[in-house]
């Protein structure tokens, strides 16, 4: 990669030096001339005005100033071709002063017929041993035609294209160098941070969680570290939870598989011809299957909700009737209940997935009831016209640094957890149903105390 970068630089600065040279050497003739033609044209401006004083042919020092700025000389010529004025002829590249009156009654006639009433000539004189620019103008001042002659040297283009030729080189080689070193040592910084990153990479998609991405150089690294330390984060969240998945799938479902197991083999090598320990090692087996047949339905259940392959069918309903339907699902259970909610009170909701929550809700909460085997539930109007729904028990509650992952798969508050009728995966239902239906849910706890799961309901109007 460093070599990439260095490579890369080195092309940039060759197109660099390239574009130099087309700017100084290659297009510097054409601008030159054309600046040079359009000052020149100025200057034949600023002589047309100086012609129309009537003291022109008192001011002869002010064209020569004029013209002597720009290293220029030129002539005024009246119709009869007599040179009335003249300025800076005795230059030596003053190509003005070495025509003859022949040749400059032809470049008079020149401005007479041309229909701009002037001409521009470019031209190398073998004399002079250098490009000249020859301009000429017919100026009519009071109906009377003058002719205004201009001659502009070329050898500042010649000497300086000249001397850029010679310096070039030089100059290439010198910014070549320094480029090569400059790039080196960008290439090998913008590489470096990118490579370690790329290793640290590799680790990571090789399964190795502990590596740490270094945030160092640019911003854009630093923030790509931080970035991918987030991702390795979450990978080791992943990588746990997964192990946590299998051992406890493997512990939830290789238990009642083994009871099935021990069981049918004593119902064969023991209690066959024993009708009453025959019934009882069947209720065994069957109870254990049930619980397998509870675990796959509650897995099937939550990958269907994650997968998000399901509708949402909102309906009205009595949100009391609605609680005292799932409480009859609950009537062999030990346990009292006090719904505290108006008996008129309607909500909309999909009725079934919200009965899921509520369900799931109750069967967790009897499991922690307490010694006064209580359960309340509570329903409040909030201000924005929805409806808040608590299940509160009594039991021992839940440690504050535990509360955020009950929500997950098969997160047991005790680690060292004895199998019972749930298959833990009943909160994480309620999670993806309420996250489908946008519903507000979540637990206030306070150990010593008890529990309240919460989840909300728009009400009807």
């Amino acid at each position: 990669m460093a070599f990439r970068i260095w490579f890369y630089f080195l092309i940039l600065t060759g197109l660099m030096l390239l574009f130099m040279w087309m700017l100084q050497i290659s297009f510097i003739g054409p601008y030159y001339e054309k600046n040079r033609s359009e000052t020149t044209q100025l200057k034949a401006d600023e002589i047309s005005r100086f012609l129309e004083r009537e003291t022109f042919a008192d001011e002869e020092s002010t064209l020569i100033k004029l013209l002597a700025s720009e290293n220029m000389c030129g002539s005024i010529y009246n119709s009869k071709g007599t040179r009335i004025m003249s300025a800076n002829l005795g230059y030596s590249n003053c190509y003005l002063a070495s025509l003859s009156p022949t040749a400059m009654r032809e470049y008079m006639n020149m401005a007479e017929k041309s229909t701009t009433k002037n001409f521009a000539v470019r031209f190398s004189s073998e004399i002079f041993e250098q490009g000249l620019y020859f301009y000429g103008r017919e100026v009519t001042i009071e109906e009377e035609p003058y002719f205004v002659f201009i001659n502009s040297p070329l050898e500042l283009l010649d000497s300086t294209v000249f001397v850029l030729k010679r310096q070039f080189g030089l100059l290439a080689v010198s910014v070549f160098t320094f480029a090569t070193l400059v790039a080196f040592a960008l290439s090998r910084r913008l590489s470096r941070p990118i490579s370690k990153i790329t290793d640290d990479a590799e680790r990571l998609a090789q399964g190795d969680y502990t590596v740490q991405f270094d945030s160092f150089g640019y911003s854009e690294v630093t923030a790509l570290s931080k970035t991918l330390n987030y991702a390795t984060s979450e990978f080791r969240k992943t990588d746990a939870l997964r192990r946590d998945l299998v051992a406890n799938v493997s512990h939830d479902i290789k238990t009642p598989l083994t009871m099935i197991k021990a069981y049918a083999e004593m119902i064969q090598d023991i209690s066959g011809d024993n009708e009453k320990m025959r019934n009882e090692h069947l209720d065994v087996i069957l109870d254990e299957t049930h619980h397998l047949e509870r675990l796959v339905n509650d897995m099937l259940t939550l990958s269907k909700y994650e997968s998000d392959v399901f509708t949402i069918t909102e309906s009205k309903f009595n949100l009391y009737d609605h609680i005292l339907s799932t409480l009859n699902l609950f009537q062999i259970v030990d346990v009292d209940f006090d719904v505290d909610v108006p008996k008129d009170l309607v909500v909309i909701a999909d009725e079934i997935k919200m009965g899921q929550v509520l369900y799931n809700f109750i069967n967790n909460a009897t499991r922690f009831t307490g010694k006064n085997k209580l359960i309340v539930i509570h329903s409040q109007i909030l201000n924005d016209d929805s409806v808040i729904v608590s299940v509160r028990d009594f039991g021992p509650g839940i440690e504050s640094e535990i509360i955020k992952q009950i929500w997950d798969r098969y997160y047991k508050v005790d680690i060292n957890f004895q199998r019972s009728a749930s298959t833990g995966l009943g909160l994480s239902i309620v999670r993806a149903i309420c996250e489908a239906c946008g519903s507000f849910y979540g637990v206030d706890s306070v150990v010593g105390e008890g529990t309240s799961f919460y989840y909300t309901l728009k009400q009807s109007k």
